[in-house]
Order: structure tokens, then C-alpha cells, then sequence
């Protein structure tokens, strides 16, 4: 069998060596247009700040898809697919496959605003190669304004505050961070940590035009301010890379993903998809989402993976939207729906938002708040949020599996959490919040499902 992989990114290499894993002794092929592979990007900001080199991103060097025996062919690029004769066209060259896999990541949104362009703009991505300039760049100036409000966005605005520039300004079409993953209750808990530490936000707003010159770059913003700045970073959220599919006629879902079913198949059965391009859909609503996320990545691949050695008998449950990142020392972590999301859907929603301390202060305990967002109809958790020290995320991670499987409140409640002083509190905040939205059912006289 013959099995080639385009596009390089997690699901290619996780799918490659889970294929190995199994003994399967196939062709693996992997092409990439990438120079460089099997790198963590979500580390590129930590390189900036200086505490990483860019070798240390790296997981898989090519001695290692020599050992598995896996055909590592970088600076290729897949032009089409022949689908009846099971041919990939690679610069020129026609590639046979028995199985493909389709794993082209996304593409950044283009803002289209009148004279945002020209060296002073760059749009922020995944590319190796574009980090490794952005060192140069970032070193050559001391005012910067930065078009976003999600994860991308802060972790520049965190490295250019930790290279000493004395202007942030971060542009947000939002009126909270994190519109995707955090309510405006919790976002309002994290802005001042971010304002307090010199960066400039301004929420509900647009750049409604940029003009260029030698020295630098003005921004006209749709609030009546004016912004000068060395450097204009651009992350506006990503759209799926389903050119190649598209042209090879595979069907698109409604989000613009390339549409897959439960054992993630294209609507070729030879072709599989995953990633940031494919459609995928939620654990919980099963409503069709793009999840553009490392670990959704990598689980697709595992899924591809067995699904190729096995035959199709594993289905993939779906995403949950697990959301996790350290922004200027704080935390934030986001576990399946907001309380804005789960209204849009329809849901009855309960919540319950609490300050409480991962252990005693005399134990060196911190401050970390919790939303929790309940079905009131099922008694189910279907979204939380958090907000901390670095301990939140392992906090977060009970959360999930009560998400996932639809752990009724009851249960929840009583289920025992791990305590000692020096490790945590006896009445952990997860349970005092589950206990309070068990409350707020009997106040209305609602049968609770023990």
C-alpha cells in the first residue's frame, strides 16, 4: 500500500507514526511545501522572547522519519489530484497514492483596509520562516499596533513588551478578548492585567485606513484615534486552505472546511482529511465547527491513523474548542461553550463565576477565578472558563471529561478531589460551583438527577 500525506503538519506525522505504531509496513510519503517540519508553532513567541532557540521547537528532526522510515519531501507543492487514477501532480510530477491525506492547515484572513500594506505590515502565522524574520523586525523598532483580539495577537503584544518597546496598541472588533472563548464577565477579569502591564487596548474597533512613509506607519481608527507605529501585526483569524481539495472537486462543508465523516473520509473514501482545513463539529452539540488547534490536529491523525490500519471502525468523537494560554503570566483556559454561545444555540443556561485560591496562601496558594456554563434542562456542564496561575490548565482538565461524557451535577458533587494542605483545598471551587448550580435547581423546585 501506498499512502501519501500533503501538507506536513501534526496530523501527517502523528497519522505516519501511529501507522508504524501498529507495525503497518505501507509506503509513507509526506510532502511539504515547507522548508522545515514537525515543529511546534505555538512555541514561535517564546523564541522571540529570547527564552527558546529555534531549534528547540523542533520534535521530529529528520533522522527520526528515516528511522520509521517515512519519506520526508520538503519545498514540494501539491498542485492537483487526479482522483480517478489515484494521482497526486507534485511540481510536475505525478505521485500514485492508494490512500491520501489531505492536511493543508489554514490561510490567514486578509483585512482589506485602504493602505495596509508595504513593509511595515506583516500578518502573523504558522510559517517557520516567517517567525525567523519577525527577530530581525521586531528588533528594529519600539512601537507597534496589533490587529486582533485572540490568542495570536496577546502573545506578540507579551513579546513586544519583553523587547522593551515602549507602544502596544492592540486593535480589537470585539468589546472583550477572546470573543471565542471567554463571556464578557470573565474577559473583564484578564483586560486589566494586560493594561496593567503597558498595553494599549481598544475594543470595539477597526482600522478604517493606513498611510505609509519612510519613518513609520498611521493608523486611522474607526474610534477617532490616530495611531503611529514602527510595525503593524496583523492576526485576524484563519480561514481553512481548501484550495487543493476544492480544485479536486472534494465537497466543502457549510463552514468552508473540506466536509468529512465520523471516520474523518473525504467524500472521495480514498482521501482523508484533517487539521485546520477539514469540518469538524462539536462533542457536545454536534453543531459544524472549524477547530483550528494543535491537539485537534494530532488526535486526527491518531483517528486516520488506526482508521487506515484497522479499517474504518473508529470514529472521531468531535471537538470540545479546548482552549489554553499563558498571556502576561496569566492563564486563561476555555473548556466547550461560552454562556453567549449556548443562548445562540438555544440552551437554558445556569452559571455560577467564583474567586477561590488553588490552595492556602500560607501553602502558597493563588488566586484563580471559574465560570462554569450549565444546561438547566440536562444538569449538564457544557462550557468553562478559567482564569490564573499556570495549575488552571490541569484544574481545566477534570472539566473536560465532565463536558464530554455529560456528567449530570449530582454526580459531579459528589465525587471526591485529591486534598492535602500543600496540594489544594478541602472544598475545591469546581465542586463549590457545581453545588451552587445544584442550588439554584432546587430554588425552583426542580428535580436534581443524583
Amino acid at each position: 500500500m501506498k499512502i501519501v500525506m500533503i501538507g506536513g503538519g501534526g496530523a501527517c506525522i502523528v497519522g505516519a507514526n501511529t501507522l508504524r505504531i501498529l507495525g503497518n509496513n505501507a509506503q509513507i510519503d509526506i510532502y511539504t511545501r515547507r522548508e522545515k517540519t514537525a515543529y511546534t508553532p505555538c512555541e514561535q513567541p517564546f523564541v522571540l522572547r529570547n527564552m527558546l532557540d529555534f531549534e528547540d521547537m523542533f520534535y521530529a528532526p529528520p533522522p527520526w522519519f528515516k528511522k520509521k522510515q517515512i519519506g520526508l519531501h520538503t519545498q514540494r507543492n501539491a498542485e492537483s489530484i487526479d482522483r480517478e487514477k489515484k494521482i497526486v501532480f507534485i511540481d510536475g510530477e505525478a505521485v500514485p497514492y492508494d490512500i491520501l491525506l489531505i492536511n493543508t492547515g489554514a490561510n490567514n484572513k486578509i483585512t482589506p483596509i485602504p493602505g495596509l500594506k508595504g513593509d511595515r505590515v506583516h500578518y502573523l502565522t504558522t510559517e517557520l520562516k516567517y517567525a525567523e524574520s519577525l527577530k530581525g523586525i521586531i528588533a528594529q523598532g519600539k512601537r507597534a499596533a496589533i490587529l486582533g483580539g485572540g490568542i495570536i495577537s496577546l502573545e506578540m503584544a507579551d513579546t513586544l513588551i519583553e523587547n522593551g518597546y515602549s507602544t502596544v496598541s492592540v486593535v480589537i472588533s470585539s468589546d472583550h478578548l477572546f470573543s471565542q472563548q471567554l463571556d464578557n464577565d470573565m474577559a473583564t477579569k484578564l483586560a486589566p492585567i494586560i493594561q496593567d502591564r503597558g498595553v494599549d487596548l481598544y475594543f470595539s474597533s477597526s482600522v478604517l485606513k493606513a498611510e505609509s512613509n519612510e519613518k513609520d506607519i498611521k493608523l486611522s481608527l474607526s474610534n477617532n484615534t490616530t495611531l503611529d507605529v514602527d510595525w503593524v501585526f496583523v492576526a485576524k483569524g484563519v480561514e481553512p486552505n481548501v484550495y487543493l481539495a476544492k480544485k479536486a472537486g472534494l465537497e466543502l462543508g457549510k463552514t468552508g472546511g473540506i466536509k468529512v465523516n465520523k471516520y474523518l473520509q473525504t467524500s472521495d473514501p480514498s482521501i482523508y482529511a484533517a487539521g485546520d482545513c477539514i469540518e469538524g463539529w462539536h462533542m457536545v452539540s454536534g453543531k459544524k465547527t472549524i477547530t483550528a488547534l494543535a491537539t485537534h490536529s494530532n488526535r486526527n491523525g491518531r483517528v486516520i491513523g488506526r482508521n487506515i490500519h484497522f479499517g474504518n471502525t473508529i470514529p472521531f468523537l468531535g471537538s470540545l474548542d479546548t482552549f489554553g494560554a499563558e498571556v502576561f503570566d496569566a492563564t486563561v483556559v476555555s473548556v466547550g461553550m461560552t454562556e453567549n454561545t449556548a443562548k445562540n444555540e438555544g440552551i437554558s443556561t445556569l452559571t455560577a463565576m467564583r474567586k477561590g485560591t488553588t490552595r492556602r496562601k500560607m501553602y502558597n496558594g493563588e488566586d484563580f477565578w471559574v465560570k462554569l456554563v450549565a444546561d438547566k434542562d440536562k444538569q449538564t456542564i457544557v462550557g468553562a472558563q478559567m482564569i490564573g496561575p499556570r495549575e488552571t490548565s490541569r484544574i481545566g482538565e477534570r472539566i473536560i471529561l465532565m463536558i464530554g461524557e455529560e456528567i449530570p451535577f449530582g454526580r459531579i458533587s459528589q465525587y471526591e478531589t485529591i486534598f492535602s494542605p500543600p496540594l489544594s483545598t478541602a472544598y475545591d471551587l469546581i465542586t463549590n460551583e457545581v453545588d451552587i448550580l445544584i442550588s439554584e435547581l432546587l430554588k425552583v423546585n426542580e428535580t436534581v438527577k443524583w
